[in-house]
């Protein structure tokens, strides 16, 4: 049998042993889950340009948020074509469980291993004209990053489950003289929205305007894509954050812990210390540090 559909089949077989689990165990009265609205292709670039202007967070408590959390874990394909593929849908919540940790544990950690394998399996195909071949023929409609994503199980006491909107800076600092090198090489890889003439124009005027720089090292400064986070407070009050983009598992607790409410998200002018940095390059959000 072919590995991804041998790792695939562990992965489906993995959910629905959880998924039966949460039907026996899960307790109404302490689920939450909030739900995100779908992004449509139509909002797609918008997004891309612009970001999010809001996003309105739906709580669905009781037996509605163990049934949302149920099929968020599932949720590996989109098969609506008028749907985006690009923005993954996220799944923030949490859900206790009557049930020993021993009974859970190797459901999740057969599940985190099949979806890992499966990963590792889709990463060692080259290309994407392969990678498209071996993986998105044999898995129509499939999202990989959807597959890939790890599910987050705690066991004990925990004070609480802190829900919020996060977006961290990526960056990434080089010499001046690799950054033109950087550009340089840039030539190679013309994008589809390019002519041959029109990318090396752009690619010559980015050097160009580097070059005249007086300085020694540039910074990207790429804003990750906005994403909803947990950060979880043990009884220690050691705090830790998680991605939200699947529910929260907890079994063998006395007390249930605090769970904050995930609000709605509007764009607010950033507070940042942009005086600092001036904008050289938009395409590779490439700044200069000012003294």
């Amino acid at each position: 049998m072919n590995l991804l559909r041998y790792y695939m089949m562990q992965i489906e077989q993995h959910t629905g042993a959880l998924s039966e689990l949460l039907r026996e165990f899960a307790i109404p009265q302490h689920a939450v889950m909030y739900q995100l609205p779908r992004i449509t292709k139509e909002e797609e670039q918008h997004i891309i340009d612009d970001d999010y202007d809001a996003i309105p967070v739906t709580r669905l408590t009781g037996e509605d948020a163990i049934n949302y959390a149920i099929a968020a874990f599932k949720d590996m394909y989109v098969y609506d074509n008028n749907m985006s593929r690009r923005f993954v849908q996220k799944y923030p919540g949490f859900v206790p469980m009557a049930c020993p940790w021993s009974k859970v544990e190797p459901v999740l950690t057969g599940l985190n291993q099949a979806k890992a394998q499966f990963k590792a399996q889709v990463q060692q195909f080259d290309g994407a004209e392969e990678k498209f071949f071996e993986v998105h023929e044999r898995f129509h409609y499939l999202i990989t990053t959807m597959a890939y994503r790890k599910v987050y199980g705690f066991t004990g006491n925990y004070k609480a489950f802190y829900f919020n909107w996060s977006r961290r800076p990526r960056v990434e600092a080089d010499t001046k003289a690799n950054w033109l090198e950087k550009l340089g090489r840039a030539k190679t890889a013309i994008p589809a929205n390019h002519t041959k003439s029109s990318w090396y124009a752009l690619i010559d005027q980015e050097i160009d305007t580097v070059t005249a720089l007086d300085v020694e090292k540039l910074s990207i400064r790429r804003p990750i894509k906005l994403r909803p986070e947990c950060s979880v407070r043990d009884t220690d009050g050691k705090m830790l954050g998680y991605s939200a983009g699947l529910p929260f598992l907890l079994t063998d607790f006395h007390q249930p812990p605090k769970v904050s409410i995930l609000k709605d998200y509007s764009r607010t002018p950033p507070v940042t210390r942009s005086g600092r940095w001036q904008l050289i390059l938009p395409r590779l959000h490439l700044y200069q540090k000012l003294e």
